[in-house]
Parts: structure tokens; sequence; C-alpha cells
């Protein structure tokens, strides 16, 4: 059976969405759902802390890339923290990485997003 945990939290304006398990075909649907309510509730700043999830397939990436969209429609931004290697190489094989910033910890993810959003706030 195909596990997927999430949980939010709030750091700095930025909506950490930390992801757990594998995020595939079966679980995809709820990381997609969770980010929407997440982005609604406490803004499109989202950090998607993947230092405990074990697999992604393309479904996967695909709701990684639908946060992507739906942040941007919100005036935000996406940023990646703590991916395992294989994790990264799935980012990495299909050149997310150059849309998505992808960061070695949560905390340089933290700063980085807090750098975009001051920087988008003065204009």
């Amino acid at each position: 059976m195909h596990r997927l945990g999430l949980s939010t939290r709030v750091e700095n304006h930025s909506v950490i969405v930390q992801v757990e398990g594998e995020l595939d075909i079966a679980t995809a649907a709820d990381l997609q759902e969770h980010v929407l309510t997440a982005i609604d509730a406490h803004g499109p700043w989202l950090i998607l802390d993947l230092s405990n999830l074990d697999f992604m397939d393309s479904s996967g990436l695909n709701a990684v890339i639908n946060a992507y969209r739906a942040v941007k429609e919100h005036g935000g931004s996406l940023a990646i923290a703590a991916p395992n290697e294989r994790v990264t190489k799935v980012v990495r094989l299909v050149g997310l990485h150059r849309q998505v910033p992808v960061h070695g910890t949560v905390a340089a993810a933290v700063i980085a997003m807090e750098a975009l959003e001051a920087k988008k706030q003065a204009g």
C-alpha cells in the first residue's frame, strides 16, 4: 500500500510542506490537494521539504510541477528542500531544477525564500 505523509508549518512567511514516504501515481493527488489548501491558508511562498521522501515517479513530479504553477499564479514561489539522491536525479533529469531552486536544507530554503519575497516586495 502506498503511503504519503503530509504536514504543514509556517516559518517566516514561508509555507513548508513536509512530504514523507512515496510520491507516485497513488499519492500525487494528495500532495496537489494539500498544497492548494496550504497556499489558500498561508500564502504562496512554498517550500517542499523532501527530506523524508523515499521515492518519486513521474506522477509525483507532475504534482510538484502543478504546485509550481499554483504558487506562480498566486504571485509566490516554490523551492525544494533536502531531496535524497534518487529524488534529486529525477528533478535534474527533467530540468525542473532550472525553474525551481533546490536547497540542501529547509533552513537554506527559508533564507532564500525570504530574500525572494523581500525582492518582490521592493519592486
